[in-house]
């Protein structure tokens, strides 16, 4: 990719609870890698990648939240003049989508209407969540939905572009 400087500049932030997956579908998409030892994420951390689309460079800042209650009060301040949202929860947890609400919400609060990104992670492993309620849950909020592996490498990149496409429509029009 060229050295250029980009022609947009998108913060994007990571909702979900803890352990969804959230800093491992950032690392495979930044870094392609996973670190073997990674840990709960405490605060936020941010992360940088610059995306070619539609012969333009997009310069993505990468908010990675932490998922547990203790952060619920920083939330807003985190997704304040966000782009756009990604909503990550585990398909081996089913409580982890029942709960889209109130990440949303905050969401929404801060960042107004933003383009938003359902992501389904853990697909390499058996889903313990009933398929017609997931799509139920997400067409009530008319979301972009991908499934996704951060540890096999399956359809990252396609979440990232599909945000990224989106938000590129809006600026567009």
């Amino acid at each position: 990719m060229s050295a250029r400087e980009p022609d947009f500049v998108h913060k994007l932030v990571f909702l979900g609870n803890s352990g969804v997956g959230k800093t491992s579908l950032v690392e495979r998409f930044v870094y392609d890698s996973l670190a073997t030892d990674m840990g709960r994420t405490i605060g936020a951390v941010l992360h940088v990648k610059r995306v070619e689309y539609k012969d333009t460079i997009h310069k993505l800042v990468i908010w990675d939240l932490g998922g547990q209650k203790s952060f619920a009060e920083l939330r807003e301040q985190y997704c304040s003049n966000a782009s756009g949202a990604f909503f990550v929860f585990d398909r081996t947890r089913p409580e982890t989508l029942e709960n889209i609400e109130e990440w949303l919400q905050a969401l929404k609060t801060a960042a107004g209407d933003v383009p938003i990104v359902v992501i389904e992670n853990k697909i390499d492993l058996d889903s313990a969540m009933d398929e017609n309620r997931v799509h139920e849950i997400i067409s009530n909020y008319v979301l972009r939905f991908v499934q996704t592996s951060a540890t096999e490498n399956i359809q990252v990149e396609q979440a990232f572009t599909e945000l990224v496409r989106v938000i590129d429509e809006r600026i567009s029009k």
